[in-house]
């Protein structure tokens, strides 16, 4: 039965995967995927090498394949312009979005007379 399976699917190929990042900060994005975008398991490298657990970086590419943009917060990027080269290389426009800002603190009204 071994051998049966090696003549139809050949032998086994291992896959190089860098490994992840050691240091960085959280990032949000919002992902968009390009009409060229069709490298799903290099996608899903390039996310998880940021410490997206793996279900969640296959979640984001089935979205991105479905034509959707995704938001998401990376845990460690180590160099956003990296990680959007990355992405872009692969069909993927990484668009970094800035932190939800605080809304500023209310001035006291100086010209009500109490």
């Amino acid at each position: 039965m071994r051998s049966s399976l090696r003549a139809l699917f050949g032998h086994r190929v291992r896959i190089a995967v860098a490994p992840p990042v050691s240091s960085g900060s959280p990032v949000p994005y919002l992902l968009r995927a390009e009409p060229s975008f069709a490298k799903t398991v290099s996608a899903a490298q390039v996310l998880a090498k940021r410490h997206l657990p793996l279900r969640a970086a296959k979640a984001v590419v089935e979205r991105l394949l479905e034509k959707q943009d995704v938001t998401i917060e990376m845990p460690k990027v180590e160099n956003p312009k990296l990680f959007e080269s990355e992405l872009e290389e692969l069909g993927i426009k990484a668009i970094r979005r800035e932190a939800v800002e605080k809304a500023p603190a209310k001035e006291p009204d100086l010209a009500r007379h109490h």
